[in-house]
């Protein structure tokens, strides 16, 4: 948790911001610094780097200014912003994974988030980790005024990233002091968020100079995944329990000694197969597990018996993510001359975020060899032992840890960002120019708590006396609970430190360049450099892949740089002319050198025509680019563990002798693959898998190139000056889009891999099985399991979406349409989304297939998504209903699986209440109610208590109470 020294950050900030502040004045959305030199009425747009007078965007621009922010009762932007349908979710409050960190990402068009680019006033912020992408949360939201994003390659105007967009959040000017507060918390007591933030602006030297302060702290506490109901309807994920397992595997028992083993608890023979795990009652008598579950007698509450196979139940999870954050910005400016402002600005943020898994398992390449000469195996099972094939060979046990409590990472993080400079024109010229530099860093320390390390484990079992003279009555690996002296000896805690720095230098000019009859010719050009850094360092006992449940990782390291120099060109073609008041044509490119890949180029070509006075048409094209960044160059292997699904609807594992791919027509060449990719031939035809996740390596790929992207837009804006009350405040806009990715670097889900290997969807019809899908799934060499599936950084073949943005504002005065005479507006605002498609190509040459409308495999893509807001209000009061709708989506297995039954997702709309009311002049207070109606979130995947946390409600009905003072 964050110390004295870093609340102290608060305080000063706060008291910075008291310092000399007259009363409060704040600029419209867009807010920031205008370029010195520069005529006030000349705005940038995001898309360009072009000032002029009265800028619209030509590329499709979704703003959300900082009320629809407030308005919406989430904490942070990425809460906010994730209620646009444009964004799929990124990691958020509920990404409990023990490789989260508590970052807050976005991800645009569902294309990930490290191909949007996100910038503070048109500048690159401080990624926060190896994959280059922006902790949003790291600037405070109340000195954020408007954030802009546009759909669409813009790595010509921005550089590398800008594939499915940009997000650009822009700091408002103040002057005064503002301060808020937010209280949040759910209607069962639990999940409280609460929130202050202070902001503050003067300005010094006779004006000619002006800071801007501004600092929020933010604490949220954790809801376990078991405080709701639907979370406690998960029947289990994993077949790892507490208890000891002993599974013959490669080295079989045989069927006589099972069948007289357990026929003295009354079991016909033949139930129990060789293939079954065994374990050990507390009363000494034996249970058959795995392949139907027989004469187990003990009762642990967070087990799942479910006829065939014992599962553990998620016990300690968490649903929302505990949270303690401090996050400041400053900047400030100095007018120098009357052509030279001076500007520098930091941002500091520190958080501590804590994710939780159930003890660890020690499945797979973790099981402990326990020799036949351990005093604790059980009496009733050496006669099984002893009919083995090779009946001296060790025991192998697997097991889950629960002696040694949850495993839990506390992950502390730190990000900094100095950016300085200065700015000017060239006297009468028009011309401006900018020259700044930042440097920044992030680092992430995580503290592992509950780690078992494997050595220690086989020091006990392998000890004559099972460990006894070591620790306090010996370690005794079949059973659920060992004395405390040994837990001890076996388990302790690990620490992990990722580092990533950034430094970049940037001179842009911009300005007029001739009159030309339709108007002036403008430019933009500039030149830059970029730098990042990234460095893993992993605990000593990672290195040796010591640590139980977490894959051998090496220490990694590698940077990337480019230098890039750009042009844009704002042409007016044609003026005042029948139905063409307007048109103007802006063209730009880049060329980027890159340390890893070499030199690229970007470009674009976008076209404005105002047809008439309110009517807009506006499209274009792009090419973007995005080379690989430091994580997915240099990442060292990283353990995980993605859902594959049930083979009771259709998923799963297909090796699984209940699946269809082992009892249909093909039967024997699937059976074929599975030995072939390392299953012991005895279990071929009795293996059975119940669980939904397996053990999977994620890694870097050095070899890289940069994927391209091709974006076609064409649109249309209404915003009539009608003179009818009715239409006066009516704005418009329609959008289509269509984003190609080639070359694509992304990895191939598990899931993905194994209906492919096996031919579900017609790619291995030979049944190869050195087929390329085949290839990426290890299986263990005693159970057969799924233990080293492999999911690389890969250039595959691409991705196509397409899909149509429309967004409407309209608003009317009361008084005006005679329905009141005081100061009332009734409004409605909408943002919807349609997607046409979402293929992907998973290898150069292959098919693409069509993911849209699709939930799973790490993809949440509904064909339509919307949210729209309903408000009425006064000057001092202001009611809001806000509806958000996500469309209904089958499973993504379908797109692979045609045989897959697992069921999708219903549509779901969710509703809010808002209300603002300013009972005093400069003070304000809000209160809502997000999911007014309690919807509990859908099922996905068909596993029941398993759903998308991220787009799905699963805290139920919540309340927030804020208030905001201004001086």
């Amino acid at each position: 948790m964050l110390d004295n020294r870093k609340l102290l950050l608060v305080v000063s900030a706060s008291a910075l911001a008291l310092t000399g502040a007259p009363a409060l004045a704040q600029d419209g959305p867009g807010g920031g610094e205008a370029t010195a030199g520069a005529a006030p009425s000349e705005i940038v747009v995001t898309g360009s780097r072009i000032a002029r007078r009265d800028f619209e965007a030509a590329s499709p621009i979704v703003t959300l200014g900082a009320d629809a922010v407030a308005a919406t009762g989430q904490a942070t932007l990425e809460g906010a912003l994730n209620q646009l349908p444009q964004f799929s979710a990124g990691s958020t409050a509920f990404s409990n994974d023990l490789n989260a960190t508590g970052q807050a990402t976005l991800n645009l068009r569902g294309l990930g988030a490290q191909r949007n680019l996100v910038l503070l006033d048109g500048r690159r912020l401080q990624p926060s980790n190896s994959s280059q992408v922006i902790d949003i949360n790291t600037i405070p939201s109340i000195l954020v005024g408007g954030t802009e994003i546009i759909s669409g390659g813009a790595s010509a105007v921005y550089g590398s990233d800008a594939i499915s967009g940009v997000v650009n959040f822009k700091v408002r000017d103040l002057d005064g002091i503002e301060i808020s507060g937010q209280n949040t918390l759910t209607e069962r007591g639990d999940g409280g968020i609460r929130e202050i933030s202070i902001g503050a602006g003067t300005r010094f030297a006779d004006g000619r100079g002006r800071i801007i302060v501004g600092a929020a702290y933010t604490d949220r506490d954790a809801v376990n995944i078991n405080s709701r109901a639907f979370f406690r309807r998960n029947q289990g994920v994993s077949g790892t329990i507490p208890f000891g397992i002993f599974t013959s595997g490669a080295n079989p028992a045989s069927q006589g000694a099972l069948n007289d083993a357990f026929a003295a608890y009354g079991i016909a023979p033949g139930s129990v197969l060789p293939s079954s795990g065994i374990g050990v009652n507390a009363d000494g008598t034996l249970f058959a597990n795995g392949r139907g579950v027989y004469n187990y007698r003990d009762d642990e509450p967070y087990l799942y018996n479910n006829g065939q196979a014992l599962l553990q139940v998620p016990s300690t999870t968490y649903t929302q993510i505990p949270l303690e954050r401090i996050s400041t910005f400053g900047r400030a400016t100095f007018e120098a001359s009357d052509t030279i402002k001076l500007f520098v600005q930091g941002l500091y943020t520190d958080y501590t975020s804590t994710t939780i898994q159930d003890p660890a398992p020690n499945a797979g390449l973790w099981t402990i060899r326990v020799p036949r000469s351990n005093p604790f195996i059980p009496a009733a099972l050496n006669p099984i032992l002893d009919s083995r094939t090779d009946p001296t060979a060790p025991v192998v046990v697997t097991k889950r840890y629960s002696e040694a409590g949850p495993r839990s990472v506390d992950h502390e993080a730190t990000t900094w960002q100095i950016l300085g400079g200065a700015s000017g024109s060239f006297g009468g010229s028009g011309i401006t120019w900018e020259l700044y530099g930042s440097t920044g860093k992030s680092i992430v320390d995580d503290i592992s708590y509950g780690s078992v390390f494997t050595s220690k484990v086989q020091q006990l079992a392998s000890a004559a006396d099972g460990g006894a003279s070591i620790c306090s009555g010996g370690y005794n690996p079949f059973a659920v609970t060992n004395s405390p002296e040994c837990v001890a000896f076996i388990s302790g805690v690990t620490r992990n430190r990722t580092e990533t720095k950034q430094d970049v230098v940037e001179f842009n000019l911009q300005g007029g360049i001739a009159q030309l009859p339709a108007g002036e010719l403008r430019f933009a050009a500039g030149v830059g450099y970029r730098h990042n850094e990234f460095a893993f360092t992993p605990d000593p006992e990672q290195i040796t892949g010591n640590i139980v449940a977490i894959a051998r990782t090496s220490p990694t390291a590698g940077s990337t740089s480019a230098k890039e120099a750009y042009a844009e060109l704002l042409i007016p073609l044609l003026h005042d002319i029948p139905l063409i008041q307007d048109l103007t044509i802006d063209a730009a490119y880049r060329y980027s050198d890159y340390k890893q890949s070499g030199g690229v180029s970007t470009y674009k070509v976008d076209v404005d025509w105002t047809v008439v006075d309110g009517v807009r048409l506006r499209g274009g094209y792009q090419r973007a680019i995005r080379a690989p960044n430091v994580g997915e160059l240099y990442t060292a292997t990283t353990g995980l563990f993605p859902t594959i699904g049930s083979v009771a609807n259709g998923a799963g594992d297909p090796c699984d002798t209940r699946s269809a791919f082992r009892t249909g027509a093909n039967g024997a060449q699937v059976r074929a693959i599975c030995v072939a990719q390392g299953m012991p031939d005895v279990l071929a035809d009795s293996y059975i898998n119940n669980v939904t996740q397996v053990a999977a390596f994620l890694s870097g790929n050095a070899n890289l190139k940069p994927e391209k992207a091709d974006t076609w837009t064409v649109g249309a804006v209404l915003s009539p000056r009608a003179a009818s009350p009715w239409l006066s405040n009516l704005r418009a806009s329609i959008d289509y889009y269509n984003i190609a990715i080639d070359d694509a670097i992304a990895t191939i889900p598990v899931s993905v891999s194994l209906n492919k290997c096996f031919n579900a969807d017609g790619s291995n019809p030979g049944y190869d099985a050195n087929n390329f899908f085949c290839a990426l799934i290890g299986r263990d060499v005693n159970s057969g399991g799924i233990t080293n599936a492999l999911q690389p950084y890969l250039n595959l073949g691409g991705y196509k979406t397409a899909g149509v943005d429309v967004q409407l504002d309209w608003s009317v005065r009361l008084a005006d349409i005679g329905a009141g005479d005081g100061s009332g507006r009734f409004g409605i605002s909408s943002v919807i989304n349609y997607l046409d498609k979402f293929e992907i190509q998973n290898l150069p040459g292959g098919p693409f297939q069509d993911f849209g409308r699709t939930i799973g495999s790490g993809t949440t893509l509904p064909r339509w998504r919307s949210t729209t807001s309903f408000t009425f209000g006064t000057d001092s009061f202001n009611a809001l209903v806000r509806w958000r709708h996500i469309g209904a989506m089958i499973d993504a297995s379908k797109v692979t699986n045609a045989a897959s039954t697992t069921p999708g997702v219903k549509a779901y709309d969710y509703f809010d209440l808002s209300l603002r009311v300013d009972p005093a002049e400069r003070f304000s207070l809000r209160f809502g109610v997000n999911n007014l109606f309690d919807k509990t979130p859908p099922v996905v995947s068909g596993v029941l208590g398993q759903t998308d946390a991220s787009t799905y409600d699963v805290l139920g009905r919540t309340y927030y109470l804020a208030a905001t003072a201004r001086f």
